[in-house]
């Protein structure tokens, strides 16, 4: 486990008993005001994600890990502090993948941040495409930092990576990124990768 503070987003639309357990568990809690999308469509799945915004006022840190909720982590990941900002894991050549990412918090960013949100059109509607961006110089982690689940293709070469990745005691993979629909939401006898062809090109989580 790590020694360094774990620190959780949230507002009031999480309920007190989810609060007091997330305490409970170690968590410190920070409350924020959710920020709007101006792009997106109301009621839509990134209508805040915005709110990723906020990361850069936590500036009681000097750098922050920021994990998001669909992933589960592994392996210790605090080596990431010794990596600058923006640290992350590509999508592809050029695009870096907004659930694992070293940033320095600063109330200077914000405000560029939130000076630009009706400026720059996110190439996937949401706060991936639109940090993406913003930093167009980043640093490259590994991909086994942050493993994005569905990009896989099923083929014999990859099967065998992939076995390689899971099959070490501990594993080589950091973290686990479940794009797209979730394990915990995926009922019995239904293939929950159905759509990974559109996963792969607009995947934003």
């Amino acid at each position: 486990g790590t020694k360094r503070d774990l620190v959780l987003l949230l507002d009031n639309s999480i309920s007190e008993p989810k609060r007091d357990a997330l305490a409970a568990a170690g968590w410190k809690i920070r409350f924020i005001k959710r920020i709007r999308n101006p792009r997106a469509e109301k009621y839509s799945y990134n209508e805040y994600n915005y709110s990723k915004f906020r990361l850069w006022q936590l500036t009681d840190y000097d750098k922050i890990v920021f994990i998001d909720a669909d992933i589960i982590v592994l392996r210790n990941l605090d080596i990431l502090f010794h990596f600058p900002q923006m640290s992350a894991t590509g999508n592809d050549v050029w695009i870096f993948n907004s659930g694992i990412m070293v940033i320095e918090p600063s109330n200077c960013t914000f405000k560029i941040l939130m000076d630009r949100r009706k400026e720059i059109i996110s190439y996937n509607g949401g706060d991936q495409g639109f940090l993406n961006e913003v930093f167009v110089w980043w640093h490259r982690l590994p991909r086994r930092v942050n493993f994005l689940k569905n990009f896989w293709a099923n083929t014999t070469n990859e099967a065998s990576v992939k076995n390689e990745l899971f099959g070490a005691d501990p594993p080589k993979v950091y973290s686990i990124h479940y794009l797209g629909l979730k394990p915990w939401l995926c009922y019995r006898d239904y293939d929950c990768n159905w759509n990974i062809g559109d996963q792969r090109v607009y995947a934003s989580d």
